[in-house]
């Protein structure tokens, strides 16, 4: 909302492991064991067949293949390559009981990968992890990681390690391993998928406003504060940062005697005041904050709220940061946990601004309501955890964006705005003939998620 020139810890640990490739035998005997292939020097040229790899192999003959022919008389545990062969196939197979098992096909001369990498959850809460080496060859490579969630490579996720996001959860993530040793090529490997599980999230509530005080009243004063003024004085300036035409007066937001809070914007009475664009104002309207008084850190923050009707209105439930005095907008965050613009009756934005993209629209998304948000009560909120901010109406989740960059400024205390605005950058030109607007608020509260959050009393 502010400035807008067009937007405890739920993770756990998955580590690599190493899971033996199965080769598919015959039914006739179990064979558990397949050759695994060594090089026995840094030559790139000479292998070994890995003793313990054919252990239950008994008796077993060997043959290697080159290029995926039999090399004759190479029916030994070692094997020699020539230079001429390089980058050439490489496999060995070994038969026993009318059975043959073969190991992975190589490149002499490549690092060659006998197991590819898995991931695995250590149990089902996903709470621990186990980890295992890779069996590769040489021993002196070194792997490297870069982690995807399905076919997207997720940024920054390069360890063998990696702590997946609320944002995660659901999806199916792998990892893919780059195996490199001084005198060898480099090879890789994927490792199978895993579906990253969804937590459950448990909420409790710890704090509420239900707006339930005598009809007529201005909202808890020790709660709430009215910011007034159309922006001059303000850090934002003029219009609120946003061209907005509206001047903010604390006596039109009201309890109604169904306990709700209605903000009413109108045109009577306007006149009285001077706004910035050098006429007398044209709107008049309420805005009241919790900034001094009361602070959120995580957890879920949501409001039951009956939007505005017509072109030019832009009803608003957010958050900024508690720092704002000292670290500017888009520098101290922005939260929006709902938008309602009156030029889009049907749609509800969710949006995040940071100091990347505070002056490019934000991050977040919109939200089609085929009923639209003005005629019956509808809750909005937002998940707010350390890892990712999720977006609902009516408990269904709609939006979400991640920590990935240094745009991510929604690491400490937040406090509340709700607002009428008329115009500006996202109200757009004011409907021809409309003099009044009005949006209500049946309560709003907030929950610890996982035991994830904290009201921060002043």
């Amino acid at each position: 909302m502010l400035m807008k020139s067009v937007k405890g810890s739920l993770a756990f640990l998955i580590s690599i492991s190493l899971l033996a490739l199965v080769v598919p035998f015959s039914a006739q005997a179990d064979v558990t064991n397949q050759p695994q292939i060594n090089y026995s020097d840094n030559s790139g040229l000479n292998f070994a067949v890995a003793p313990a790899s054919i252990s239950g192999l008994k008796n077993a003959k060997l043959q290697w293949f080159v290029n995926g022919k039999a090399v004759a008389g190479a029916t030994k545990a070692a094997f020699k390559a020539t230079a001429k062969q390089k980058n050439q196939s490489i496999q060995v197979k070994a038969t026993a009981a009318g059975v043959t098992a073969a190991s992975v096909v190589g490149r002499i001369g490549q690092v060659i990968v006998n197991v590819k990498p898995t991931v695995t959850l250590a149990d089902s809460s996903g709470s621990r992890v186990i980890t295992t080496p890779g069996v590769f060859s040489p021993k002196s490579a070194k792997v490297t990681y870069q982690w995807y969630k399905g076919p997207i490579e997720i940024v920054g996720a390069k360890s063998s390690t990696y702590v997946p996001a609320a944002i995660d959860q659901g999806f199916r993530i792998f990892v893919s391993a780059k195996y490199s040793a001084k005198g060898f090529t480099d090879n890789k490997s994927d490792s199978s998928e895993i579906a990253i599980p969804a937590i459950k999230r448990n909420y409790v509530q710890v704090w509420q406003d239900e707006f339930n005080l005598t009809a007529g009243s201005a909202p808890d004063s020790a709660i709430w504060s009215s910011e007034n003024g159309d922006g001059s004085k303000a850090a934002a300036g003029g219009g609120w940062g946003n061209r907005e035409r509206q001047y903010y007066i604390p006596t039109l937001a009201k309890i109604t005697s169904a306990g709700a809070l209605q903000i009413d914007a109108t045109t009577a009475g306007a006149n009285a005041y001077n706004c910035y664009y050098k006429t007398p104002c044209e709107w008049v309207s309420s805005k009241y904050i919790t900034k001094g008084k009361l602070g959120f850190k995580y957890g879920r923050i949501e409001a039951r709220i009956k939007g505005p009707v017509g072109a030019g209105t832009w009803g608003a439930f957010w958050m900024l940061g508690a720092d704002i005095d000292e670290r500017l907008w888009p520098w101290c965050g922005e939260i929006d946990v709902t938008e309602l613009v009156g030029k889009s009756p049907n749609t509800a934005y969710g949006y995040l601004h940071g100091l990347l993209s505070g002056g490019f629209g934000g991050r977040g998304t919109t939200v089609d309501m085929p009923k639209g948000y003005a005629d019956e009560y509808h809750t909005y909120a937002v998940d707010w955890l350390p890892e990712s901010i999720d977006w609902y109406v009516d408990g269904v989740l709609f939006g979400s964006q991640q920590k990935k960059d240094k745009d991510w400024v929604f690491d400490h205390e937040f406090y509340l705005v709700m607002n009428l605005a008329m115009g500006g950058n996202l109200g757009g030109p004011i409907e021809a003939g409309l003099k009044q607007a009005s949006m209500s608020f049946d309560w709003i509260r907030f929950s610890t998620i996982n035991g994830v959050g904290e009201v921060i009393k002043r």
